[in-house]
This record gives structure tokens, sequence and C-alpha cells, in this order.
């Protein structure tokens, strides 16, 4: 039997070693690392999405394409009131955002105050808060914004350039909200329409590269100052989805946006209000509104407890508060 000896076999062995290192020693070998294992990062994902003609806004996608954000806007008051504390409460409980941001033009905006203090007594809550600061527009393409409606006209407007910078969930700071809104989180823009009616921009679902939104913008180039919901609602509704309805997955009702479902939530004590997602409280016109303002002109922790009617019932259940 031929056999190598062992001297040949030993020499041999150290040749290949040599070779293998000369040969990968060019090879740009990176170190294992765990974060290869996990998910791409959902930030990383929208930055880099983009849309085109052929998206779906009926179906959507199968992963998530919005980021989970809550915006709110706070122009000119950062304190926080009981039904403020009330919205953002629900939010928590019923959707479970990443993150809360509040945009604000208060300048070193403190979180002071009885309601601010019992979201910090929240930890799981207070650690979702982010403070972010930004400017009330006072113009837009050179056309100065409405004297008594600027306020309200560029909150219109500040809320599409949040969302063309970060996407997410931008809700007014009265929107209630009831049942998650990841069912949504998978279309590129989604905002209530209702049959015969003008968009609602109480609450916006967005990626923030959905075509919708710089054409949104540009239909601030004819700024009506003296319409209140001219910009906000009835020319994007008229000029872009009447033409482009595709641009948005459409919402009927469940954000309760239509005024009489505001109104219900006030005076009508059998209102199935859990069927919806979220409802539009219109706490600012409940004077007018309301026609029981007079018996509870004031909602705070201890007039909500005996409050007879729907929006009783939906500040106890998030305040973990004994019906009545």
């Amino acid at each position: 039997m031929c056999r190598f000896p062992l001297r040949i076999l030993f020499l041999t062995l150290i040749i290949g070693v040599i070779l293998s290192f000369v040969i990968f020693s060019d090879v740009d070998v990176q170190p294992f690392k765990m974060s290869a294992l996990r998910y791409v990062n959902e930030a990383e994902f929208i930055n880099t999405y983009a849309f085109f003609d052929s998206f779906d806004n009926a179906t959507g996608v199968n992963d998530f394409i919005v980021p989970n954000i809550i915006h709110f806007i706070r122009f000119r008051n950062f304190q926080l009131g009981f039904v403020d504390y009330v919205v953002l409460k629900a939010a928590m409980r019923n959707h479970r955002p990443d993150k809360f941001y509040y945009h604000t033009d208060v300048k070193d905006a403190k979180c002071e105050g009885k309601y601010w203090e019992w979201v910090k007594k929240d930890r799981e809550l207070w650690s979702r808060i982010e403070v972010k600061y930004l400017e009330l527009p006072t113009e837009i393409f050179g056309q100065k914004l409405s004297d008594g409606w600027g306020l309200f006209h560029g909150s219109d407007i500040s809320r599409l350039r949040i969302l063309k910078k970060y996407g997410g969930i931008y809700l007014d700071n009265d929107c209630f909200v009831i049942q998650s809104l990841d069912k949504y989180r998978k279309f590129e823009c989604v905002v209530n329409w209702d049959e015969n009616q003008f968009l609602g921009n109480q609450v916006i679902i967005a990626n923030k590269n959905a075509r919708i939104l710089p054409l949104w913008l540009d239909t601030y180039k004819e700024y009506h100052s003296d319409r209140w919901y001219y910009n906000g609602g009835e020319r994007p509704t008229v000029e872009i989805l009447y033409p482009h309805p595709e641009l948005i997955h459409r919402v009927k009702g469940n954000f309760g946006a239509d005024t009489g479902v505001s109104v219900s939530v006030y005076k009508n004590p059998q209102m199935d209000w859990r069927r919806l997602d979220i409802i539009h409280l219109l706490m600012g016109h409940r004077s007018y509104m309301d026609p029981n303002f007079n018996k509870t002109p004031i909602f705070d922790e201890n007039t909500i407890r005996t409050y007879p009617y729907p929006f009783g019932e939906m500040a106890r259940e998030v305040l973990d508060l004994p019906h009545p």
C-alpha cells in the first residue's frame, strides 16, 4: 500500500492553510451582526417606499407603511385640559402608538399643570411623549393667512407639512380613538370622505410620500382667507379627489366626522358609539350644538362621573372610573 510520508502530509497541510489565507484576505468579510437578523426598521422602509400609479388604496399592502406615530398640534397653548387628557388616554388605550408627537409654537414648552402631572404618573404613556417646536404659519405661497381664522388655517397647513416630514396619524385635539387604527396603516393615505360631503381633515393617516400631500398643499396657491374650510376640505375634494379618488383609502363614516355623530355623544343615550373607529367630539362647538350644555358646561374628573350621555361613558371607560 502506498503511503505519503508524514512529513509530506504535514507540509501539504501548511501550504493549504497559507493559500487559503492569501485567497480570502482580499475579501471584505463583515463581522456578524445580530441586527442583520431583525426586520427592516420601519423608518428606513418608509423613507425608501415610493408610490406609483398602480398602488391600490382600496386593498392596501400586507405590511405597515405608515409609522405608528400620533401627531397633535398645540398652537399658542400647551396646557393640557381634561378633555385633552381623555383623548390622549383613549388613543393610548385603544390604539397604542409608538410615539405621540406634540407640535407647538410655545417656546420652551413645559409639561406642567394637573393633567400633565397625571400623564407623567403613567410611565408607559409618558415615555411615548415627545414635544417638537413648530412655528405657526402666517402665510402660504406669499399670501397672508386670515386675521380671524389664521390659527385654524395655519393648523390645516401644518398637519400636511408634518405628515410630509414624518408620516403617521394626525388627530385633531378632540378626536376620541375607539378602535385600533393599525388596519389603516397599510394604505398610502386615509381620510374620512362621506357621501355628498367634502373630505374631513380632522383625521389624516398617511405615509410621508403619499401622493396627495403635495397636491393638497398646492391647492393653497389659491388661498381663500375668507372661507373657513375652502382649502382645508372643499377644494382638495373637488380638484383632487373627484378626478383622482384612487389617491386615498376612503373611509365613510367610521372616523365620526359627521356633525350629527358629534352631537349624538352629548344628547343620545342610545348611541352605538363603539361601532366607530374615531369620533370627532367638536368640543369647541359644544356651547351651541349641545342642547344640554348649560347643565354641564365644563367637563372634568368630577362632572364626568355622572354625565348621562355617551361621552360620559366613553371618558369613564378610558379613565377606569365606575359607572354611575
